[in-house]
C-alpha cells in the first residue's frame, strides 16, 4: 500500500476533490487492491483458526450435546467462541402443494405460511402491454445506493 493511500483520510476533501479524475481512479483501484489483499489474508487467518479449533469445538458439541449455537472454551487464557448457526431453508414445491391442500380444506394457508409474491424484472418487461398494466400499480421502485466508478483510458 502506498504511503499516500495509508495517510489518505490526513488529505482534505478539497484537495482532494480537486485531483485529476485519472489520479482519484488510480487511489480507488490502489485501495481495492489494498482490500482484496487483506480479505485474504483475514480469510487466511479464519481459516487457520477454524483448522486450530475444530476438533476442540466439536468434542465441546458432543459434551454439550449441542449441534448449533454458540458454545465458548478457553484456549491458554483465550475464550474461544464458536457459534455454529442453524439455516433453515423450505422446498418451495412443496410448499406450493401443502397451500393447495391447505386451500383445497377450507382453510387460509397465510395463517401457517408466510407468503411473499415477487415479480421478475425480466420476465414483467416481456410481458404484453395489457399484462404489465395490470401488474404496475403493485411496484414499487425506490433508488438504491448511488455508486461512482471512475475508468480511464490505463486500466
Amino acid at each position: 500500500m502506498s504511503l499516500e493511500l495509508e495517510n489518505i483520510q490526513g488529505i482534505g476533501v478539497a484537495e482532494l476533490a480537486a485531483r485529476s479524475g485519472a489520479e482519484l481512479e488510480t487511489l480507488v483501484r490502489d485501495t481495492d487492491k489494498a482490500l482484496a489483499q487483506l480479505q485474504v489474508q483475514k480469510d487466511w487467518l479464519e481459516s487457520v483458526i477454524a483448522y486450530k479449533y475444530v476438533f476442540k469445538a466439536s468434542q465441546v458439541r458432543a459434551q454439550l450435546q449441542q449441534d448449533f449455537g454458540t458454545i465458548s472454551f478457553d484456549d491458554e487464557g483465550t475464550r474461544v467462541l464458536v457459534d455454529l448457526p442453524r439455516e433453515v431453508s423450505w422446498d418451495q414445491q412443496k410448499l406450493k402443494t401443502i397451500a393447495q391442500r391447505i386451500q383445497d380444506q377450507g382453510e387460509d394457508p397465510s395463517e401457517f405460511l408466510n407468503i411473499e409474491y415477487s415479480v421478475s424484472q425480466e420476465q414483467f418487461d416481456q410481458w404484453p402491454e395489457p399484462v404489465r398494466q395490470t401488474f404496475e400499480s403493485a411496484c414499487q421502485i425506490k433508488p438504491g445506493r448511488c455508486t461512482y466508478q471512475l475508468v480511464g483510458g490505463s486500466s
